[in-house]
């Protein structure tokens, strides 16, 4: 240090100021600093990249800097490009910005909330509040800027020196002959005392006070990058990083001694990043020293720039593009972190605090943060599930071997075909506490108790042999198959039907809320709540919101939130508002879909074993998926919600027309439709940044706008509006207001002048009609009083005669009416059972499946059909069975209600239409009604006859076509036949 103050040549009290300066820097250095506290692993980050693909400009990313109203902005060779979170809007070289080429080197955000931004052909301009202002350029390529508290601008170039341009319009230049080792600038740092450090080709120089000299013992090479480190000054050069101690300037790191470091940064946390020219970032933080490459997701893996937005994000420009790192609500392990495979199908949480991961290609272990990687169970395994015994031990069930059992750290066989399981391929255990094991398998289900094996399929009354959840609640054992739910109950298997609810078939998954005495399900139709004190079912799916149909697991946080798994994400919903739904007390549901973007490598979470969700010791929600285990702490989600994001006015459109924004905006009297456009500048998460607006004279209240950007209004009326908008994370707080005035002009007949004139001329003309009117009806009723005196006489005359014809008229019309009426009965009624016939059914039918739709209500439909039939003709005669087709249809009137229509569809079939009937209803009626047909005596008719018919049933549920009823009810009663004929079947 005292070199370097030698090397400075001051004078006077200006030297013993940097002395003194120097010394107190010398004795700052020395107090011992806590070491850094990064808070999670660099692996463990969420990493994005971005190219020319998403919408850059190119792909070599030179700089990045953030402008406080919160947009991110990436010099590339091809001009500067903003982003929102959503979209990138390139600037470059136009009347604009005035920058005299495209090509952007630096950018950098000044004291002042400036955004300086300096590129090839020495150009350079400044950015305040979206206004552009070019500056004068500089002689050459401009490698570095940076602003100052005074408003000075300093320059580093390629090869001309270093700038600085005074706010007066002056400017000063510092070239070898002033004392710069080199002519080619690439960094440059201010310090607290008002200097400036230079990192140069060819070493390190400092300016003080408009004085300016070169460094004492800094490497003499390209100084890329420089930074104050645990308030000591670092050096990036192109052998590896530098670090000034008193009065030399020492190596440190020796890991990246032959490493060329480009760039530079101390984040948040006090953490060193570093950047490098051909191995990628590195990172110096309490986990040591940290390395990402192109191996990990990298672009490239040459740095050109380090950035940490406001959100505390860390931004890497490289060759191939934008990259990022970021926290995330998700984690996830993966092979990159050691597990034996990413197709995870299990995870169970172990009662000595670890996490075992039952993977496509064996286990992995997870304890105190870290996953034990030294030893993988069972590595030619596929695992489906894992469950803990009484004693601790783990049982593991595979896709193609039967059980192991885990046991004081020996792994051995327990289970498989030979030993009498049905199936080796084992997708739920449920260990009990004397002992025993229930198994379910893909080929039924098996009770192992003291060396026995007992097996149960469709044959001992299971709905389905393919069973993939276990539960059991007392003495009732719960089996979720791929065809409903089994009960086991004192020692008997009862079905529970979920057919009614959306025709819900599997049951992935069973939770337990004992307290509640609840029970949910996770189904291929939603989640589906068992009330286990009433036995009441009730379905929270696709009507309620839910975005899909199939759900695999069910866990519940901490907070009073079910977290769902599926194909498709994982959802957030709330306990109370999944209550109401199966209450009937709500009619939707507000959910939180999680996917990649929220560090998921997968989306796709899997389901059909057991368990594939789990809720940890310390809150945290574990998911088994098709990249890896991913897990969330529901404690966390509170500090993304915490980060605010700004809202800016990115556009306003006039009749699709781009207007310039400012704070007011006269629009003309044919503004038919204007749209303002506007972005949440939040980075984290910005695809879940939600909208309110509120246009102030036009709308009453804010407007949610949930994802949507932007607002639309058409043919607003003329005067004056405020237009609003604000934007934040879910569940966090509103942003500060963004606002706009929009001044809409009237046509020239919508001013008040004219409206005035326009009444006053339309009330005299009122006035005027009305005098006119009341004197021409005064000579209209004297006129009409002479035609009415002659018409009367006239009139009277030919009423008598009139009166005589309207009678004989009277007694014809009585006569066709009746006529009418028999053949309106005859055109409606089958001749020979009197029931109503095919056209007249068909009315019906159209009408109350409308009804049906519309009340939303039952409309059962029954299709009758009499068996063999024809051999009744051909033994009896025709006349026989005319008999029994009208013996038959007076039966079924009698099973008729009046708001029921029976009708003869053709020959031997007949028809029965129930409105406000379900299922069960019809199926009973329906039954009933064959049993006494069958029984009817029929020697009436002749000696030896037997009537059986077949019905078939369906029901309007879901249906939108009366057409899908018909066919429904055909396929039913085809299905009647086809089983034998004498039966009621249901579609």
């Amino acid at each position: 240090m005292l070199n370097f103050i030698k090397s400075i040549k001051l004078s006077g009290k200006k030297r013993i100021g940097v002395v003194f300066t120097a010394l107190l820097l010398q004795l700052f250095l020395v107090i011992p600093f806590s070491s850094s506290a990064a808070t999670a692993a660099l692996t463990d980050y969420f990493r994005e990249s971005w190219s020319t693909r998403q919408g850059l400009p190119h792909n070599t990313i030179n700089s990045i800097s953030q402008t406080p109203d919160g947009y991110l902005w990436f010099a590339t060779w091809e001009g500067v490009a903003r982003y929102n979170g959503r979209e990138f809007k390139v600037f470059g070289r136009e009347q604009q910005t005035g920058l005299p080429d495209s090509g952007i080197r630096a950018l950098h955000l000044d004291p002042k909330g400036r955004l300086l931004l300096g590129g090839s052909r020495g150009g350079m301009a400044l950015l305040q509040d979206q206004q552009w202002r070019p500056i004068d350029p500089v002689s050459s390529l401009v490698n570095e800027v940076r602003g100052d508290e005074k408003g000075q601008l300093w320059v580093g170039t390629e090869g001309g020196g270093l700038f600085c341009l005074q706010t007066d319009g002056s400017r000063q230049q510092w070239t070898r002959h002033d004392g710069l080792p080199s002519n080619t600038i690439y960094s440059l740092l201010d310090d607290k005392q008002g200097g400036l450090w230079v990192g140069t080709a060819e070493g390190l120089a400092y300016l003080y006070d408009g004085k300016l000299a070169p460094v004492a013992n800094s490497p003499k090479s390209p100084v890329f990058a420089l930074a104050f480190y645990k308030n000591q000054l670092h050096m990036a050069t192109e052998r590896g990083l530098y670090q000034q101690q008193d009065e030399d300037f020492v190596l440190v790191q020796p890991e990246l001694q032959q490493t060329a470091i480009s760039r530079l940064l101390v984040d948040h946390h006090g953490d060193l990043w570093i950047g490098t020219v051909e191995e990628g970032i590195f990172r110096l933080s309490n986990y040591g020293l940290e390395q990402l490459t192109a191996q990990h997701g990298m672009p490239n893996n040459r740095v050109l720039t380090i950035y940490e937005d406001n959100e505390h994000s860390i931004w890497l420009g490289t060759n191939g593009g934008l990259f990022r790192l970021r926290d995330a609500p998700f984690a996830t392990l993966s092979t990159e972190q050691g597990l034996p495979d990413n197709f995870v199908r299990t995870v169970l949480q172990h009662s000595d605090g670890s996490i075992w991961i039952g993977t496509a290609r064996g286990i992995a272990r997870y304890l105190n943060g870290k996953l034990l990687t030294e030893q993988n169970l069972l590595p030619e395994q596929s695992v489906l599930s894992l469950a803990e015994t009484a004693t601790g031990d783990v049982l593991v069930g595979t896709y193609s071997s039967g059980v192991f059992r885990y046991s004081d750290g020996q792994l051995t066989k327990l289970l498989d075909r030979s030993s009498g399981l049905l199936s080796n391929e084992v997708r739920a255990i449920l260990p009990l506490q004397d002992g025993s094991i229930w198994l379910g398998t893909a080929q039924g289900l098996n009770h192992y108790q003291a060396q026995q094996m007992q097996s149960y399929t469709t044959r001992e009354g299971l709905t389905a042999d393919f069973v993939v959840a276990l539960h059991k609640i007392g003495d009732v054992l719960w089996i979720g198959t791929g065809t409903g739910v089994t009960r086991l109950i004192k020692g008997k298997f009862e079905p529970l039907s979920l057919s009614e609810l959306d025709q819900t078939e599997y049951a992935f998954d069973f939770f337990e809320q004992a307290e509640q005495k609840l029970l949910w399900l996770a189904t291929d139709r939603g989640l589906v709540r068992y009330r286990l004190d009433t036995a009441e079912l009730s379905l929270v799916g696709r009507k309620a919101g839910i975005p899909f149909d199939k759900i695999f697991q069910v866990q519940a946080d901490l907070h009073g939130n079910l977290w769902l798994s599926s194909n498709r994400g994982i959802l957030r919903i709330s306990q109370k508002d999944a209550n109401a739904v199966a209450d009937g007390t709500a009619t939707s549901i507000a959910y939180e879909l999680y996917g990649e973007s929220d560090g998921m490598l997968s989306a796709q979470a899997n389901g059909g074993s057991n368990p594939a969700a789990i809720l940890a010791q310390d809150g945290a929600l574990w998911f088994a998926t098709a990249s890896g285990v991913s897990r969330v702490q529901p404690d966390r989600l509170a500090v993304f919600a915490e980060a605010t994001p700004p809202v800016v006015l990115e556009e306003l459109l006039v009749n699709g027309v781009a207007q310039k924004i400012d704070d007011s905006i006269e629009l003309p009297p044919d503004s038919d439709r204007v749209e303002l456009h506007f972005a949440g500048l939040g980075y984290v998460m910005p695809g879940r940044i939600q909208y309110r607006s509120q246009l102030i004279g036009f709308d009453a209240n804010w407007l949610d706008r949930g994802h949507q950007n932007f607002a639309e209004y058409t043919n607003l009326a003329p005067g004056r509006y405020e237009f609003q908008v604000q934007a934040a994370n879910p569940s966090g707080k509103w942003s500060k207001t963004a606002r706009i005035e929009l001044i809409k002009h009237p046509y020239w007949w919508q001013t008040r002048n004219f409206q005035w004139l326009s009444a006053l001329s339309s009330i005299a003309l009122v006035l005027l009609l009305v005098y006119w009117r009341i004197s021409s009806l005064r000579h209209s009723e004297q006129r009409l009083k002479r035609q009415v005196a002659e018409k009367t006489a006239e009139l009277q005359q030919k009423a008598n005669s009139l009166q005589a014809a309207d009678e004989e008229k009277s007694t014809l019309l009585a006569q066709l009416h009746q006529q009418t009426l028999a053949l309106a009965l005859q055109a409606r009624q089958d001749g020979l059972t009197g029931l109503a016939n095919r056209r007249a059914f068909d009315e019906v039918l159209s009408k109350e499946f409308m009804r049906s739709q519309r009340l939303k209500q039952p409309l059962a439909l029954a299709f009758i059909d009499v068996d063999h039939f024809k051999k009744i003709n051909d033994t009896w005669s025709h006349n026989a069975g005319d008999l029994a087709l009208v013996a038959i249809a007076e039966k079924i009137r009698q099973h008729s209600r009046s708001v029921d229509c029976a009708a003869r569809w053709g020959g031997e079939e007949f028809a029965l239409l129930m409105p406000s009937t379900s299922l069960e209803q019809a199926q009973l009626v329906c039954e009933r009604l064959r049993e006494e047909i069958m029984l009817l005596d029929w020697l009436d008719i002749a000696d030896g006859i037997s009537i059986t018919v077949s019905i078939g049933i369906a029901i309007s549920d879901e249906l939108n076509d009366a057409k899908q009823l018909l066919f429904l009810a055909d396929q039913a009663l085809y299905q009647a036949k086809q089983q034998g004929r004498n039966r009621v079947c249901a579609a």
